[in-house]
């Protein structure tokens, strides 16, 4: 039974910015790899896992194809998962080339995660973007992650800065063009609210919050961490609180729509997110465990 207060079908149309999205349900970036993969997968009940999502957000592309970091890259723990798998992807060229058309060929709803080493970088990726897509039906934005190292001062995260968080939206909001336009803000901050105001300042549309929590596991067979670059990024039911929290400051200090995005793994998990004020949700790690789990909370949410 859902609570008296919900009243949202979510997977209705609704809008951020210029652009209207088929639903609220999305998957987060790098867990349902780029929206190609398992359309051939039913289960019992739906003849695809793509069934009610609004947007599957796709593997973060950068100018250059990336290798990624050395293995071990993933390391599950009881409550979620440590990754350190350093934004491999098959780069701009390709990812317009080839995988834009196929989604759009699939029907896909989908939103291009980008990233870049410095904020100018961010133009030129959002332009190449906009340019593929113009026509496209199904491409519905850009989100940029910005929990990347910036080469150009010195390599430190530049998504804990307000003004380079304002730097990038503003280099990459000209390439946005009538797409929706959102900045996925990092939780190891002080302030997250302030990156939230500083990113809607510049015009974004919204924010998607959070990206992964640093953290380090260690393997007793060996003494040493588990992943060969110590720390990663940690996901999955664990942060489901403090991502919430961290949505809920944005929510009450800062005027910009929030997709919400930690620990999400059943329709009560949105339902919090949703409880707070977020306009959105992305399904994350729990996707990657179950390929059907976004599916399944649209179906569980919705009113009719």
């Amino acid at each position: 039974m859902m609570p008296a207060w919900w009243r949202t079908d979510p997977c209705a149309p609704f809008r951020i910015g210029p652009r209207e999205f088929p639903g609220r349900i999305w998957t987060a970036s790098g867990c349902f790899a780029y929206g190609l993969t398992g359309h051939e997968m039913t289960a019992p009940g739906y003849a695809s896992p793509y069934e009610g999502l609004g947007a599957v957000v796709t593997k973060t592309i950068t100018p250059e194809p990336r290798a990624g970091n050395p293995m071990p890259r993933l390391v599950e723990t009881p409550a979620g998962a440590l990754n350190s798998i350093g934004l491999e992807n098959v780069g701009l060229r390709e990812f317009v080339r080839d995988v834009m058309p196929r989604l759009e060929a699939a029907a896909v709803p989908f939103v291009a995660s980008i990233a870049a080493t410095c904020p100018e970088q961010f133009s030129d990726l959002a332009r190449a973007v906009q340019t593929a897509g113009a026509k496209m039906r199904h491409w519905h934005g850009l989100e940029l992650n910005l929990s990347c190292p910036n080469v150009a001062e010195g390599g430190h995260d530049f998504g804990k800065d307000p003004d380079t968080v304002a730097a990038c939206v503003s280099a990459a909001g000209g390439g946005a063009g009538d797409r929706a336009l959102l900045v996925k803000l990092t939780p190891n901050v002080g302030d997250i609210a302030a990156l939230a105001r500083a990113a809607a300042a510049a015009g974004a549309h919204a924010v998607s919050a959070v990206n992964t929590f640093v953290g380090l596991d260690v393997d007793l067979a060996t003494g040493r961490p588990c992943l060969p670059r110590r720390f990663g990024g940690y996901s999955g039911a664990a942060i489901l609180p403090l991502a919430l929290a961290k949505v809920d400051e944005i929510v009450r200090k800062a005027q910009v729509p929030v997709v919400g995005v930690g620990g999400i793994g059943s329709a009560d998990d949105a339902l919090k997110y949703f409880a707070l004020g977020a306009v959105a949700v992305q399904v994350g790690t729990a996707q990657m465990r179950d390929p059907f789990c976004a599916a399944r909370i649209a179906r569980q949410l919705q009113t009719g």
